[in-house]
């Protein structure tokens, strides 16, 4: 759906991507991640909590690291902090053809903001 956001997560030398989401439902996001949203002050609860493209990128990176792990539990965000050491995080504006916004850098909503400030990931801005 346009207009949209594209976020990309740097974590051990990989990069990966991924859109807000959209579609009937709720989000399935890593249950650390829920449980952390669920705990937010209002003042952090963006109306559109969890459907972002950042949110969605941390709950994949989790849910792949519980299986690396191979004990069968879910982490916790306090667990998966080192993993994210060094960690950063862009995100970009999707917009129709002929947008100048187009690829334009997005903001960080206030709740992913929070989860990424949470686990240390860092996010990068465009130089001025």
């Amino acid at each position: 759906m346009i207009p949209g956001t594209a976020a990309s997560l740097l974590i051990h030398g990989t990069i990966t991507s991924h859109t807000n989401l959209t579609g009937e439902g709720e989000p399935e996001l890593h249950p650390a991640i829920q449980e952390f949203f669920d705990a937010l002050p209002p003042a952090l609860r963006e109306p559109f909590i969890g459907y972002c493209a950042e949110s969605a990128l941390v709950s994949d990176e989790l849910h792949g690291f519980d299986r690396q792990r191979g004990d069968g539990r879910t982490a916790t965000l306090d667990e998966a902090v080192p993993h994210f050491a060094g960690a950063a995080i862009v995100a970009r504006k999707i917009r129709p053809h002929g947008d100048p916004e187009h690829g334009t850098e997005a903001d960080v909503c206030r709740s992913c903001t929070a989860l990424l400030d949470r686990l240390g990931i860092e996010i990068l801005h465009d130089q001025a």
